[in-house]
């Protein structure tokens, strides 16, 4: 058995462990300092051989390698056990045989990686996490115990969400990204529909109020909002702000472009879903195991988190959703205003294989107040049609009159939390898309006639 000391490990972390862990006096066979403390060689390899078995898989055991004898895919053992441990080349080799008499099971005269005396290794794109089994737990609790004051869920949200200021993606930017003046983000495109054409006169006499968010105790569910809790859904295109409400051919859809007044925070989940690990985190580290399976956590949350909802199971599939967004709103740590996510319902074609899918962004209570929206008395007055001098008939011609602003005594003032307006409407850029027919992009799948599979009877 050979020794080997702190000092010929490349590897902080795990030099700092030796360091810690050094009580053997044999000399160090790699440097021969017999004044330095040293751990024998199997030492390394077993801290090897588990970030091996986490982080790495193999890839010289693949259909092309074995029968077209291609080259194998990452690295063969000995190169990631120098840039693992980055130690001489006789500790390498060391290292190296150690782990193949470890791995070598003498009853079944088979090696854990195959018969191969050379085996190939490249990092494993997704880890396994038992935090997706935690999730689920989470999930039955919250829909069959508790949804407020749940110990669980308030436990599970703070591992999952309580570093997410200081969380980067793989090109260094943040994962929390600005909004407001001077910003990309300086607008938002909101649509609503009107089934009839008296509610939507009735909404544009006073649209700050009727087009922005609902009032407290008022909107219906949303994505991230229980009913009744105010929530502002924008998008960054009014294209996709029509299609997110998937008006009926019938109706009255109006869109209407929001400034953004104050600077917000908002949380992008496709900026989440790139979540790297912290520069220089070693991988002997037990800490990088948890941030890794968290990393990919985050990747699978984020799509649960946009993935289509059907009405039907809205009032199912949109609970976690809402309370995600709940914890985000009253962050302990950062000040979240809202979330950016990807729209499923509006894609355009940019080239072959290649879409761009447009942003959805949710303002959460305290980022949702429309300047003006609570003034109790109209802001504009309204006209539909105009009458042709000639033939006196009407023909639509929609208008908007809008008034002086009303003194803020005139304001509709609830008790408790009354958060400074961080939107205003412009008033020049409301459009009433009257909805004639909609088109539908689908994948069609036909149903065969044959002789069933046994499987489905």
């Amino acid at each position: 058995m050979s020794y080997i000391c702190s000092n010929c490990i490349g590897e902080e972390f795990l030099r700092n462990l030796v360091a810690r862990e050094a009580s053997q006096d044999e000399p160090c066979e790699y440097c021969e300092r017999e004044e330095s403390p040293t751990v024998e060689i199997g030492f390394i390899a077993d801290r090897c051989d588990a970030v091996i078995e986490t982080f790495y898989e193999l890839s010289s055991q693949t259909a092309a390698v074995i029968h077209f004898d291609r080259t194998p895919a990452g690295d063969d053992l000995p190169t990631v056990i120098q840039k693992l441990v980055r130690v001489n080349e006789a500790a390498v080799t060391a290292i190296v045989e150690t782990l193949s008499d470890k791995w070598f099971d003498g009853d079944s005269m088979e090696s854990r990686y195959g018969d191969d005396d050379d085996p190939w290794f490249v990092l494993k794109s997704h880890l396994g996490s038992a935090m997706s089994a935690r999730w689920a737990e989470m999930e039955s609790s919250l829909r069959n115990e508790a949804r407020h004051l749940n110990p669980n869920v308030a436990e599970f949200m703070g591992e999952v969400f309580g570093d997410i200021a200081a969380d980067v993606t793989a090109k260094g930017s943040s994962v929390l990204v600005d909004a407001g003046p001077g910003s990309s983000i300086d607008k938002l495109f909101r649509a609503r529909e009107f089934q009839t054409e008296k509610g939507l006169y009735d909404a544009l006499h006073h649209p700050e109020k009727f087009l922005g968010a609902p009032a407290v105790g008022i909107g219906r569910a949303g994505r991230m909002n229980a009913a009744g809790q105010p929530a502002f859904y924008g998008a960054t295109d009014a294209d996709i702000a029509l299609a997110e409400v998937r008006p009926a051919v019938g109706s009255y859809t109006v869109v209407a472009t929001f400034a953004i007044t104050r600077p917000l925070k908002l949380l992008d989940l496709g900026l989440l879903m790139e979540v790297r690990l912290k520069e220089g985190a070693s991988l002997f580290d037990p800490m990088t195991k948890a941030a890794a399976e968290r990393r990919d956590f985050l990747k699978t949350l984020c799509t649960k988190m946009t993935l289509p909802v059907v009405p039907e199971g809205q009032d199912h599939d949109y609970l976690i959703t809402q309370v995600v967004a709940d914890y985000l709103a009253m962050h302990p740590r950062a000040s979240i205003d809202g979330i950016v996510y990807p729209s499923v319902q509006f894609e355009t074609p940019v080239g072959k294989n290649e879409e761009r899918r447009g942003q959805n962004i949710v303002l959460f209570h305290k980022a949702a107040t429309t300047l003006y929206a609570d003034s109790m008395k109209s802001t504009g007055f309204v006209q539909l049609y105009q009458v042709d001098s000639q033939d006196s008939e009407e023909y639509w011609y929609p208008c908007i009159e809008f008034g002086a602003p009303e003194p803020e005594s005139s304001y509709f003032q609830r008790p408790g939390f009354n958060p400074k307006p961080a939107l205003e409407l412009v008033r020049d850029s409301i459009h009433i898309h009257r909805i004639t027919s909609v088109k539908i992009f689908s994948d069609d799948s036909p149903v065969r006639l044959g002789t069933l599979g046994p499987w489905s009877r």
